[in-house]
């Protein structure tokens, strides 16, 4: 299987690690924060995410350079972090409870995720890869962080962004000029 195909099916991985995380915000305004139903979709979207978070970065490599890179590993390091935790509600019966360790990982983590995805925000826009009103989408992720009454829908606005680019992954609608390019080329061949 060549790169570009892992690439494309890796794609179907991040829009449904977006789904799961999308589940969170209906399931959280209807069971309650923390419920069994939103720590289920949280724990499956963790660890798709954190599979499935390396995509972003693969499928536009060439331009993203080693931010993107450094973006990725970020992502993925923090949502497998999340992963363990909402494991442990799940093995244990409740969420760890605050400690040194914990305080330490989460400190870790939860900085680590928010600036992976600046990162990868901002290598997105300048790759211009990906359609430009993705960026919006996740700017309305960051806005809802600090936002009280967009906090519920924070999760939604994440998934969103999974979902948007894996779909363009998996259909390769990608927006790149180098990609127009060969296009525009290839129906030259064609016509001549």
């Amino acid at each position: 299987m060549t790169v570009e195909r892992t690439v494309k099916w890796l794609g179907l991985i991040c829009i449904l690690a977006g789904i799961a995380r999308m589940g969170m915000t209906p399931s959280g305004l209807i069971f309650g924060s923390d419920s069994k139903q939103e720590l289920a979709c949280a724990l499956i979207a963790s660890i798709l995410m954190g599979i499935s978070s390396i995509n972003l970065f693969l499928a536009q490599a060439k331009k993203a350079g080693i931010l993107g890179f450094i973006a990725t590993l970020l992502l993925s390091v923090g949502n497998i972090i999340l992963a363990g935790g909402f494991y442990g509600f799940f093995a244990f019966g409740e969420l760890p409870k605050p400690g040194t360790f914990v305080n330490i990982v989460e400190s870790l983590a939860y900085p680590g995720l928010l600036l992976g995805t600046l990162i990868l925000m901002i290598v997105t826009f300048r790759a211009n890869h990906f359609p430009r009103w993705y960026i919006a989408i996740f700017a309305l992720m960051l806005l809802s962080l600090g936002v009280p009454f967009l906090g519920d829908y924070f999760a939604f606005f994440w998934g969103l962004t999974y979902v948007a680019m894996g779909y363009t992954i998996f259909t390769e609608k990608y927006v790149s000029t180098s990609v127009n390019i060969k296009t525009k080329k290839s129906k030259a061949v064609i016509n001549e």
